[in-house]
């Protein structure tokens, strides 16, 4: 028994390190802000249970696994991971109560170099992440300073002084040419009255 309880945790948490689908939820946060703390008292939780429960079937470990990642992850594995992991532990744990230590350490052996890779791939898909994220970043930064000089440009061409000096300018030959005028017909003997008015002479 105390072989037992000095491999198993490390059997479990090997196993558990390939799980993708519990790696994913830990490192997404899917189990709230203490989704890694939760993962270690997964390993903890998941020895006490097969050390309580003589003669476990895989079947009912699934169970167990289903159900504390559902309440704690928030996430319902509906692949065949499940069945893949109960039946490793199950399995090792048969072969540590029958004291086949050599074995167990080989598979455990495999199942920490499986794991390193299934962490080296996870952190190889967020980094791709983050290089899209960056990239989106960059496009929509493009897109701001497009449209801000886009702005910048209608707002200079509304305040610019040449359309309103041309008004201006126009007003000012209108009005010289109706004194122009005024002055024409004064001198004629006739002045400019309003609606309604008569000419005078």
């Amino acid at each position: 028994m105390a072989a037992l309880t000095l491999q198993f945790p490390e059997v479990i948490d090997a196993i558990f390190k390939g799980w993708t689908a519990l790696q994913l939820a830990v490192a997404h946060s899917f189990g709230g802000t203490h989704s890694k703390a939760k993962a270690e008292w997964f390993v903890e939780a998941t020895e006490q249970w097969m050390k309580e429960n003589s003669d476990v079937d895989a079947y009912e470990l699934e169970d167990f696994l289903a159900e504390i990642m559902s309440a704690e992850f928030n996430t319902v594995v509906d692949d065949n991971s499940l069945v893949e992991v109960a039946t490793k532990i199950c399995k090792i744990y048969r072969l540590i109560c029958q004291g086949d230590y050599g074995q167990v350490n080989n598979i455990v052996s495999g199942l920490q170099k499986s794991a390193a890779v299934t962490s080296s791939q996870k952190q190889q898909v967020d980094s791709d992440e983050d290089d899209d994220d960056d990239d989106m970043d960059v496009a929509n930064d493009n897109v701001t300073n497009h449209m801000n000089a886009l702005e910048l440009n209608r707002t200079a061409n509304e305040s610019s002084p040449s359309a309103s000096g041309h008004t201006n300018s126009d007003q000012s030959n209108g009005t010289s040419q109706s004194n122009d005028n005024s002055q024409s017909n004064e001198e004629d003997g006739w002045i400019n009255v309003t609606k309604g008015g008569k000419p005078k002479r």
